[in-house]
């Protein structure tokens, strides 16, 4: 297991977890959102393939809708 901080909170997570793994284990919807890890924005083509490491910090941002 490794922890994670994923928008300010520390998460728990298997070792070798993908983007997309880590969107499924939180429930999270996989469109109308955008995901950084370190501060850096990935395509979603690569959530599939980039796995997280020990202390990585993901922000998830979900779009909204204004005017």
């Amino acid at each position: 297991m490794i922890n994670i901080w994923v928008n300010q909170q520390r998460v728990e997570i298997e070792k070798g977890f993908t983007i997309l793994q880590l969107l499924e284990h939180l429930k999270s919807p996989k469109v109308g959102i955008a995901i950084a890890i370190q501060n850096a924005i990935i395509s979603k083509n690569l959530w599939e393939s980039i796995t997280l490491s020990n202390d990585d910090t993901v922000l998830i941002i979900q779009a909204t809708q204004g005017g």
